[in-house]
């Protein structure tokens, strides 16, 4: 701690303490002094040994829990953590390796079909003498026809929008974070699951509100939790995936998205709900978005890379018809549009019913997918799904997590850790995510689910390294 102490004793006068102090801490992990998922000292040894209050010491590890850089965990102390940007290329692979089995992507399992597709329909654009999604500069919020198309999407979703309440945007990622920029700022506090996506966690670092968990079970978010945290504290919104979960694979039944929208709506609660998974359910439950019921206060968005193809980054974003300019004029500050060229690729391929085909194919694929994890590995399922494209696995008593997947990666199979889905002060969970859309033949997937249940079925070695 004696560069802490240097930092302070460097305090200008009318300069916060705490602010000093945190920097200190900052640098120490940015230059390995500190490693990843080492233990803090206590708050109370902190403040004895500078010779400064406990408050101070308090106020420091909040803001660094706040930032990504350490993880609280109540009655075990305070934890260094790379923020979740950083930990997400290590977690899931960002480019391939030869002879890798990768199950750690969130993918589609892409097909001779989607191919013809989209050299059939890149051949009937190039042959066109008016493209103007090529020359458009001004539609910020997208053309009208792409958007009406947008509409006629989300319907078969169970969601009836107006398309001037809708946005194109790249992705659902970017229209989760569309809202959020539109809602939350460093004074506000925003909810999400226990376990959520790696991008909701980001944009808290970016965009700098409070992010808290909330307790989950088999079928989502703990409604109980949720209403409890809104009557005792100031809630700004709620980021959700009812459908589908990332990384349990859990589905909210009708009547809990309905006891969510109600307490929602007694607290003056927004609810950014990410259905990028809805597609692969549309029409096979009865059950319809949490914006169905709750249209004044719900930001919903989807778009076609988790269901249609991975590489069409087109969303859609529904909006309260009182923040949509707002939205809209955020969008504009960030990405001016969504590409053009996408959306009328997506626009042609709704109109044709072809992306309805696709999405029908990969709910074939994905079944058979799940099914064979079933088989190998149904005593460590925690959570799965026939149309899901993630499997949550639990870790045997008899391995620790990192050593496990360390020893996966050894026989070239990788798997995706849980540390990017944890939101601030949850704990983290003995289990780890299998994505079924790897990119390679049916055997080859048999062949890597084998080697997960022999090394799951294993000890491991006396020393890992």
């Amino acid at each position: 701690m004696q560069r802490w102490k240097e930092a302070l004793s460097a305090t200008r006068y009318g300069e916060s303490k705490y602010k000093r102090l945190v920097q200190a801490i900052v640098t120490d992990i940015e230059e390995g002094v500190l490693s990843d998922g080492q233990r803090l000292p206590p708050q109370r040894q902190v403040a004895d040994s500078l010779g400064i209050s406990v408050q101070t010491v308090t106020n420091a590890y909040k803001e660094l829990e706040r930032q990504g850089h350490v993880r609280c965990e109540v009655g075990r102390g305070s934890f260094v953590s790379r923020r979740t940007s950083e930990k997400v290329a290590s977690s899931m692979l960002d480019h391939n390796e030869r002879a890798l089995l990768d199950f750690s992507i969130a993918r589609i399992v892409h097909t001779a079909d989607h191919d013809r597709l989209w050299q059939r329909t890149c051949l009937e654009l190039a042959g066109e003498a008016n493209q103007p999604w090529i020359r458009a500069f001004r539609p910020i919020a997208g053309f009208e026809t792409h958007r009406e198309a947008g509409v006629r999407w989300l319907r078969r979703l169970g969601l009836e929008v107006d398309s001037q309440d809708l946005l194109l945007t790249n992705g659902a990622a970017h229209g989760i974070f569309l809202a959020l920029a539109s809602l939350a700022g460093p004074d506000d506090v925003v909810l999400c699951e226990g376990l959520s996506d790696h991008g909701v966690i980001g944009s808290s670092q970016v965009l700098g509100f409070t992010l808290k968990g909330l307790e989950m079970d088999r079928h989502g978010l703990d409604p109980e939790h949720f209403e409890d945290m809104c009557g005792n504290e100031r809630i700004t919104a709620l980021v959700c995936t009812p459908n589908l979960n990332n990384p349990t694979s859990c589905v909210m039944p009708d009547a809990r998205r309905r006891e969510i929208a109600e307490i929602a709506r007694r607290y003056g609660v927004h609810v950014i709900e990410d259905d990028v998974y809805g597609p692969l359910l549309a029409g096979q439950q009865e059950v319809r978005p949490i914006s169905h019921y709750l249209p004044e206060l719900s930001f919903y968005s989807t778009s076609m890379t988790k269901s249609v193809m991975a590489g069409l980054r087109i969303g859609y974003l529904a909006m309260p018809k009182r923040l949509a300019l707002r939205t809209e004029s955020i969008l504009r500050v960030n990405s001016w549009m969504a590409t053009p060229l996408l959306g009328e690729i997506a626009t042609r391929w709704i109109d044709s019913g072809d992306a309805e085909a696709l999405v029908k194919r990969q709910r074939v694929l994905l079944a058979n997918r799940q099914a064979a994890v079933e088989k190998e590995l149904g005593d460590h399922l925690l959570g799965n799904h026939p149309y899901s494209l993630n499997a949550w696995l639990r870790v045997p008593e008899h391995w620790e997590t990192d050593s496990l997947l360390r020893e996966l990666r050894h026989r070239h199979v990788a798997l995706t850790l849980p540390d990017p889905f944890i939101p601030p002060g949850m704990p983290r969970p003995r289990a780890v995510r299998l994505c079924v859309g790897a990119e390679c033949s049916e055997a080859q997937v048999y062949k890597g689910l084998r080697s997960v249940r022999e090394v799951f079925g294993q000890y491991p070695k006396i020393h890992d390294f």
